[in-house]
């Protein structure tokens, strides 16, 4: 096991610990961007007060935030600086007062001003040009593709590639002639796993696909399981949500279960080399090279934005457009805030 995903774990282990109510899809967010940080440190161990001290000691600690704030969107520099402080507020006692109150104060004035840039970014309503480009997509067209894609049942990769596909594109339910799509965050799809049993899965906060009720069983996402903080405001989250599985979705998941002969409570999805489970960057690094026909940088969010739009277009009822939004575990409002774009 190399260095880099050796860092990955005792980081997910150490948050365990130091952030138990953290859910489980956020330690692993945060773990990845520690690790990144470290990595960037040049910090050959795994050593947290070593990683501290870097973060306290001025001249170091200004090459950190460079990279925090000059390396990828936002969100990731928001959730690096989230990542920072949960480790620096657990070893809190073991700094000098002013000097934790000095650097505390310095990250929630930069994770301010990151999320005043979204908050900002997303209240404009204007397209990117990636938005502009992609967004020309129908959802009808991105279905037909999914269904489309049609693996050799001896190529498992092909299967799961199918399987992923069709989970996000063409998993839906009827009702009055409405068809209802669920489309969820990638994390919640790559941390599946199967659940075979009549009885529901154990309160363990893993995401399972719940075969025998044809459900996808969600305890770890954005807005489910542990403690969401919002500013100065916890809100404990629902334990669990529940979606609908399609049935033609189901059965070729079982074709691909059975193929692979995963047992229950398996993970659902594995890499190439079906040595271990798919994470998030895995997943998303599969389904933008399968969805590369429709442009340079179609991917996860892009898929939520076309399909919201195609909820506010659809000439419904506000009850309708409700219900299909709801399935992508967002408020109508958001929608039509963050996706209806001129």
């Amino acid at each position: 096991m190399d260095s880099n995903l050796n860092f990955k774990t005792q980081f997910k282990e150490y948050l365990e610990e130091i952030r138990p109510d953290l859910s489980i899809q956020s330690r692993r967010l945060y773990a990845n961007q520690l690790n990144k940080i470290m990595m960037n440190n040049n910090l050959n161990e795994f050593n947290v007060m070593k990683f501290i001290s870097r973060m306290v000691n001025k001249a170091k600690r200004d090459k950190t935030l460079k990279f925090i704030l000059l390396d990828g969107s936002n969100q990731s520099k928001n959730q690096r600086l989230s990542a920072i402080r949960s480790v620096l507020e657990a070893n809190k006692e073991s700094l000098e007062q002013k000097k934790y109150n000095n650097l505390m104060k310095l990250l929630s004035s930069i994770g301010d001003e990151l999320r005043n840039q979204i908050s900002s970014k997303a209240g404009t309503n204007i397209k990117t040009e990636d938005e502009e480009n992609n967004m020309k997509v129908t959802w009808n067209e991105l279905g037909e593709f999914a269904a489309s894609y049609k693996p050799e049942i001896t190529n498992i990769n092909g299967m799961r590639n199918y399987l992923m596909l069709n989970l996000m594109l063409n998993n839906y339910l009827e009702k009055n002639e409405l068809k209802i799509y669920v489309l969820l965050r990638v994390v919640e799809y790559a941390s599946l796993y199967v659940w075979r049993n009549k009885r529901l899965p154990p309160a363990d906060k893993k995401n399972y696909l719940y075969l025998h009720r044809n459900q996808l069983y969600i305890q770890t996402s954005k807005t489910v399981g542990g403690i969401r903080r919002i500013g100065n405001t916890t809100i404990n989250q629902k334990s669990f949500a529940t979606y609908p599985l399609n049935v033609k979705v189901k059965e070729f998941a079982l074709t691909y279960i059975k193929k692979m002969k995963i047992k229950n409570g398996e993970p659902l999805f594995y890499n190439d080399t079906q040595t271990n489970q798919i994470d998030i960057s895995y997943y998303s690094k599969v389904l933008k090279e399968l969805l590369s026909k429709f442009g340079d940088n179609m991917n996860s969010t892009m898929l939520r934005k076309i399909y919201e739009n195609r909820i506010i277009d659809v000439k419904l009822n506000a009850n309708d457009k409700h219900e299909l939004s709801k399935q992508t575990d967002h408020s109508l409002g958001i929608a039509e805030t963050f996706y209806k774009k001129i």
